[in-house]
């Protein structure tokens, strides 16, 4: 096998080589300057030093647009590659030893209920990196790359396996300060609110328990995520009808309190989803694990 001789002086200074990639990408000694968080008298030095290490000109200075000359074109071709191949090989290394999770949920679910929870797993797994997106869709788990999901719904989707996590029941909530200002107490006392909607659960579920809806019920925005109508309750806004898992949190600190002591199932429950065919990894297992131990904690299951 051939082997490479390089010394000290038979390649230019890395510096000089990612200065002129971002002049040849930029079109721009500016633009390559603020990219690289150094003054354009810099960049130019940086540049003449890299003509001057390879004895031939790489811009063409006759015109008045930056422009590399035949032979800039031909390094630049080069060069680009060599630099995007140690940026990926350095990133790899980098994090060879991270340990790496990527969790798919609904908005809702991660700011009610696995944000405020979410720090005890990583006190318990300091050296897992978890990647948490959030989205109303059915996220495809193996295109966006998430080793494991949490969906609200029915738990049959195509492609993955469900497992039951959490079922719940639903109630009205509102502030203190709005059960204070309308006198709300009892169910029938919901005839005086302004009831806000979203797009999981309608108040006419919770009417059917009692009849038709009283046609002068007075109606608010509809939220398009369950947490933000629960976050309008908190500013006095309305009743929303709450989900018991999203709104625990909020009904122990008394931000939010139900209205009358009754409840109905809702139709959907939340379920861990993860990749049909795909293996297991120690990072899925160990989170399955503590969010298993949650859910099936007796305070919990409780309804607040």
């Amino acid at each position: 096998m051939n082997a490479i001789h390089t010394s000290n002086s038979s390649l230019p200074p890395m510096h000089t080589l990612r200065a002129f990639e971002a002049i040849g990408r930029l079109r721009s000694f500016t633009l390559a300057a603020d990219e690289l968080h150094v003054t354009h008298s810099a960049i130019s030095h940086q540049m003449r030093a890299l003509e001057s290490s390879l004895r031939t000109s790489l811009i063409d200075r006759s015109r008045r647009e930056i422009a590399l000359t035949p032979k800039g074109q031909q390094f630049l071709s080069v060069v680009r590659p060599v630099l995007q191949q140690l940026f990926d090989v350095a990133e790899a290394l980098r994090h060879a030893d991270v340990r790496r999770l990527r969790i798919n949920v609904l908005p809702s679910f991660a700011a009610r209920w696995l944000l405020p929870r979410i720090g005890d797993f990583f006190l318990r797994h300091p050296d897992i990196d978890v990647d948490i997106s959030s989205t109303q869709a059915i996220a495809d788990l193996e295109a966006s790359g998430a080793h494991l999901g949490i969906r609200y719904g029915s738990g049959q989707w195509p492609g993955v396996r469900s497992e039951l996590l959490f079922e719940e029941c639903l109630f009205p909530v509102a502030s203190p300060a709005y059960l204070r200002e309308h006198g709300l107490h009892a169910n029938e006392d919901l005839i005086r609110a302004t009831l806000l909607r979203d797009d999981f659960h309608p108040w006419t579920v919770w009417f059917g328990q009692d009849g038709a809806i009283d046609t002068n019920q007075q109606y608010g925005a509809v939220y398009r995520d369950s947490a933000l109508a629960l976050q309008a309750a908190e500013n006095g806004q309305g009743v929303a009808l709450a989900r018991s898992w999203l709104v625990a949190d909020a009904v122990k600190a008394g931000t939010l309190r139900r209205i009358g002591s009754s409840s109905i199932p809702a139709a959907a429950a939340y379920y861990l989803v993860l990749p049909r065919d795909a293996h297991a990894t120690e990072e899925v297992r160990d989170f399955t694990t503590w969010l298993r131990s949650h859910a099936a904690s007796p305070s919990n299951k409780e309804v607040p």
